[in-house]
């Protein structure tokens, strides 16, 4: 699976940075600081761990920049949807 180190979300360009799972703002699978326009995923996860994370992130950023308000639960159960429905229909691009 390819995982980018960079998306525009938002109009904003945020770097994407695969880190050890404990090092800096990271305390868990994944982390994005708006302020710094930075997505950091654990590098320790498997590669569809990964990009179910960012996914996760993605919407995160989106949820702050546009205010939405959404809780946490709500933006895990969008990204197992959304996850879902891009690997089922192989929307994801392999290596």
């Amino acid at each position: 699976m390819k995982l980018p180190t960079k998306l525009k979300i938002g109009g904003l360009l945020f770097r994407v940075i695969y880190t050890d799972h404990n090092d800096g703002p990271l305390d868990g699978y994944g982390a994005c600081d708006i302020g710094n326009v930075t997505i950091y995923i654990s590098e320790a996860l498997p590669p569809k761990q990964q990009m179910s994370t960012l996914i996760h992130e993605i919407l995160e950023a989106i949820n702050g920049m546009y205010e939405l308000q959404l809780n946490h639960t709500q933006i895990c159960v969008l990204e197992s949807g959304l996850y879902q429905v891009l690997t089922d229909n192989h929307l994801l691009k392999e290596k």
